[in-house]
């Protein structure tokens, strides 16, 4: 399987990528296509949409920070559009992180096709994947360290993400903290006793 690049698209194409997202009840509404998606969130939930069995949405958290938008996407990629037969280049992530212009649009347009075919094609894709694992035992165990090391990653990534929430609140908890005295300084200058 190899990953694919996502071509470049005409403005009928994109009128018609905008007009297939509208179609779905996203958790937040379409403002700036780019920085909608760039986290993953909303692609996960467009994938979800056609494969509710496939995504978890409680992966894919909003954010900000381009190491949790990557895992967003990494996690979207390896685990789901992997299992559809395609994944898309680190390439194409990159820009859809970054929001270039008209990345996620090309982004949607190949999701699009590639859903579009397994749906049309299902059984006779099930059966390929089927008859491929059954034909390579040899590769299905060299895949076995390859898969197990990406559990290792993905978990210290979760990790990387629950230190870095961690680390965040610690901060808001200090900020609290201090506002707290601020107020208690100021209520005892007013004779206030506690």
């Amino acid at each position: 399987m190899s990953k694919m690049d996502a071509s470049s698209l005409t403005d009928q194409e994109i009128n018609d990528i905008y007009t297939w997202v509208d179609t779905f009840n996203l958790s937040r509404p379409k403002k700036n296509i780019g920085r909608d998606f760039a986290d993953g969130v909303l692609m996960a939930e467009i994938v979800h949409h056609f494969f509710p069995k496939l995504v978890e949405l409680h992966n894919y958290s909003q954010a900000n920070s381009t190491q949790t938008k990557q895992y967003n996407w990494n996690t979207l990629n390896t685990k789901v559009l992997k299992k559809l037969g395609f994944q898309l280049s680190q390439k194409d992530i990159d820009s859809v992180i970054q929001v270039e212009e008209k990345a996620i649009e090309r982004v949607l347009r190949l999701v699009q096709e590639k859903i579009k075919f397994y749906l049309e094609n299902e059984p006779q894709v099930m059966e390929t994947q089927k008859s491929a694992s059954t034909h390579k035992p040899s590769n299905l165990q060299q895949s076995m360290p390859n898969e197990q090391d990406l559990i290792i990653q993905e978990q210290r990534e979760t990790i990387g993400i629950l230190e870095l929430k961690i680390t965040k609140l610690e901060q808001l908890v200090k900020l609290k903290d201090s506002k707290i005295q601020t107020f208690v300084q100021k209520l005892s200058q007013l004779g206030y006793k506690f």
